[in-house]
This record gives C-alpha cells, sequence and structure tokens, in this order.
C-alpha cells in the first residue's frame, strides 16, 4: 500500500479476528488476498469469536461454524468471504494460501464440515 501512494490510515493495527476494524457494509471489496498462518490457535480471542458467532449468527462473520480452537485457518477465509461484494455489485476475488488441514480436519458436521458445505 505504501509503495503504491495508497492512504496510510487504511493501514489497520491488531487481531482482525477478535476485533475487525474493517467492518460494516462499507468495506467490501474486489480482490482481496491472504497468507493467514498456519496452524495457529485462536484460544487468545476464542471469547470474542464465539460471542460473534453466536450473536450476529449469519449476519456475522463466523455464522456457518466454527473450526477447532487449534486451526484458525477457515475463521481468516470466513472473514475473506464476508467482505465479498453482492455478484450484483459485480462479485469478489480471493485469493487465500492455505495448508491441507482445512480440507480435510473436521468429520460431518463439525465446525469445518458446516464451514465447506457453506463455501460449496
Amino acid at each position: 500500500m505504501l509503495i503504491k501512494g495508497q492512504d496510510v490510515t487504511n493501514i489497520k493495527l491488531g487481531n482482525t479476528l477478535s476485533n475487525d476494524q474493517l467492518a460494516g457494509p462499507e468495506y467490501r471489496f474486489d480482490f482481496m488476498l491472504s497468507n493467514p498462518p498456519f496452524g495457529v490457535e485462536w484460544k487468545k480471542v476464542q471469547k470474542q469469536i464465539s460471542d460473534e458467532h453466536t450473536e450476529k449468527g449469519f449476519n456475522g462473520r463466523f455464522g456457518p461454524g466454527l473450526p477447532r480452537v487449534s486451526d484458525g485457518s477457515l475463521l481468516f477465509l470466513l472473514h475473506l468471504v464476508s467482505k465479498m461484494r453482492d455478484p450484483r455489485e459485480g462479485g469478489s476475488r480471493i485469493g487465500i494460501i492455505l495448508n491441507g488441514s482445512p480440507l480435510f480436519t473436521g468429520g460431518a458436521g463439525s465446525g469445518e464440515s458446516e464451514i465447506r458445505r457453506y463455501l460449496l
């Protein structure tokens, strides 16, 4: 962003999972790229994420479900999906680097499985 001369106030410091500083319908994007940490647990922010899931449901970022606390990769993916433009407004494109874990962990009915079901 700095190299391209964009407004530096758009750079936000903090944990995007527990404190979404780009919340609201005005924050929808055409393109998003992410390289979240692999296999990092989200236990330190579990209360904030669980509260958002329970209180906001599908009106929040984590409506489809919550993955196991030992790997938050799918939380980053859900965060990006929540920032997508409506297809009637041109839609969005997401590029995210994940290891194989989010594709295969969690049995039927688990948080991971429900997230995959929602995405498909």
